[in-house]
């Protein structure tokens, strides 16, 4: 389970967790229907799918991209299925077959929950993280996961998020 309590509790997770936090926020707010974090050669690329349509946007960090696997099945409810005995007549020598891991990851922002269905696919260095959301329930978290996403933003850069004294604007100073 991931909880937003806070901006500032926010802040005081491990990396990983933050980063999971922020792209679900953003994928809320957005009314994204699928995120999803795909293995490459040279570290992931994040994709959401809104209104049918997957949009590329900033690669997770590298440092960080190590890390999501296993901090998505720390906080989420996996099923990781036994890998039956099969020859695999195709594809690397000494392949394997690997079932995706499948189940839930809760997420609780204020007093709302919502449940995201999660995949891993489990081949290293490839595969994925996918995250589907179920539009009706997602589409009341949209307005408070901006509000979240507003109040981290304005405790990275306060400086950016300052509001003038009712004083200064009626002098017109800054």
């Amino acid at each position: 389970m991931l909880v937003f309590e806070s901006a500032e509790q926010l802040l005081a997770e491990p990396d990983a967790r933050r980063y999971l936090h922020v792209i679900i926020l953003n994928a809320l707010r957005d009314k994204a229907t699928r995120l999803e974090i795909r293995a490459t050669e040279d570290g992931g690329l994040l994709y959401y799918r809104i209104e049918d349509r997957d949009w590329e946007l900033s690669p997770p960090p590298d440092e960080l991209y190590p890390l999501l696997k296993p901090t998505v099945r720390e906080v989420a409810r996996l099923v990781s299925p036994e890998r039956p005995d099969m020859t695999v007549h195709f594809g690397v020598p000494e392949g394997r077959y690997e079932p995706l891991e499948a189940g839930w990851l809760t997420y609780q922002l204020g007093g709302m929950w919502l449940d995201l269905f999660v995949r891993i696919d489990p081949r290293e260095p490839f595969g994925f993280i996918q995250f589907d959301v179920d539009g009706v329930e997602a589409r009341e978290f949209s307005e408070a996961a901006g509000e979240a996403l507003a109040a981290y933003a304005a405790l990275l850069a306060p400086e950016t998020f300052e509001i003038p004294d009712e004083q200064d604007e009626e002098s017109g100073q800054e």
